[in-house]
Order: C-alpha cells, then structure tokens, then sequence
C-alpha cells in the first residue's frame, strides 16, 4: 500500500472494521448494503471506517443478540444523530437489552426428548408451546426456556385439562403486556424524555435502568403473590 492509500489514525479497512466487532466481512457489507452504516470514506479504490461505523455495528451485534429484527434495528439507528457519541450507543443497548439474560437453547426434538427425559408427540409439544415453555420453529427446531421447560413437563403428568393449563398461560401473558405497556410509557415520561431534554445525562440513566429492573421484576411478583392470595381469601369468604 502506498503512503497515499495508508489509512490515516483511527481509520479502518473493512477486514480490520470486522475484527474489531468480531464480524465477518461479509457480514458488514451485508449491513452496509442495507444501509445500516454510512457509506464509507473512499480514497482511490479503498473504502475506510472510522468510529462511527464500528460503534453502530456493535449496536446492530447487541441488538441482534437480543432478537430484534433488522427493521426494527434500523428503526433505533434511525433516531441516532450522525455524530451520537459513545454514550449515547451504550444508552440504546441499555434500554432495548433483555430484562433477564437469554438462557434459552436450541434444541432439536431429538436432543429436546433427551432434555427433558421423554417422548413427546405434537399435542404435547403445542401445550409446552402454548405454556411459554418452548417456541416452535418452521425448520423443525425448538428454542427451550430453560427455566419453564421443567416445570411445564411435569404437569402433562397431572390430571389438569391440557386446555386449563394453556388457558392460565394465556391470562397471565395478556397482563403481563399491559404491565409491560404501561411501564414502558412510564420510562417514556419519566425518564426518556427528560434523557432526550438534557435534563439527566448518559450515566444517570444506566443508574436508573440498573436499579428499576431488578426492582420492578421483584415488585411485580410481589404483586401478582398478593394478589392471589387476596382472590384466593375473597372466595372462600364468599
């Protein structure tokens, strides 16, 4: 390479660009083509990466980790400004990281049957599906969560109504989005659009974020306990 085609400090060709972010290279032309990265700064026939490119790809790493599809990736790069610093990048990852960390696997039905110590037909699999215990895939694959699966599998062993199971699964799951919905407003008021404001700054919202979570999830099964316990005491007393 020339002195004219060196890359100045801090800049980088693709294949260093994806070292860094621990990507391939075709991954990030893939990204680049779908135009979650600026184009690039080219100097005669080498395109260079700077600062900018990596900390979106590392974003777009974290996100995908997460589950989030690339429209909805490109959505959060969307409401970035082009010169967002560090802060704001870690900010993002923060707030759309999962609650829990992800223990799910995926499985196979052979190796799923292994797991759980039995054969399961395709009623079984759909209860274990409709419990939340497992998502079913079009390839055949099953993506378990670990720590529902167990427990989901001991109760095909007792008398209780496939039906009645899916059922309670069901009501529990509608609540918990509404719960869901109405805390995520409440960062939405309280937190975000002050962040957007200027008015709290980068690190108080990771202070908050990391002290709300444990908090709500801890505040929530609190609640939901007490509130059987009152629903359970109303019909006896009936």
């Amino acid at each position: 390479m020339t002195g004219a085609e060196t890359a100045a400090d801090g800049d980088l060709t693709v294949d260093e660009l994806a070292a860094r972010t621990g990507l391939t290279v075709r991954t990030v032309r893939f990204y680049a083509s779908e135009g979650l990265l600026p184009p690039p700064e080219r100097r005669g026939r080498v395109a260079y990466y700077d600062a900018r490119h990596r900390m979106r790809l590392e974003l777009i790493r974290t996100l995908q980790e997460h589950g989030y599809t690339l429209a909805a990736i490109d959505r959060v790069l969307a409401r970035l400004p082009p010169d967002a610093a560090p802060a704001e990048f870690a900010v993002q990852a923060a707030v759309l990281a999962p609650w829990l960390p992800d223990q799910s696997e995926l499985l196979d039905r052979a190796s799923l049957e292994r797991r759980v110590g039995r054969v399961l037909d395709d009623g079984q699999l759909a209860f274990l599906a409709s419990v939340g215990a497992l998502e079913i895939h079009d390839d055949g694959s099953y993506r378990t969560a670990p720590s529902l699966l167990g427990q989901a599998v001991e109760l095909l062993e007792l008398p209780v109504p496939p039906s009645v199971l899916a059922d309670s699964a069901a009501l529990i799951d509608d609540h918990a989005t509404q719960v869901a919905e109405g805390l995520t407003e409440l960062f939405a008021r309280a937190i975000w659009g002050p962040y957007q404001r200027g008015e709290i700054d980068h690190d108080q919202v990771l202070a908050i974020l990391e002290r709300m979570r444990p908090l709500a999830l801890q505040g929530l099964v609190g609640a939901f306990t007490r509130a059987v316990d009152d629903a359970a005491r109303r019909r006896v007393e009936r």
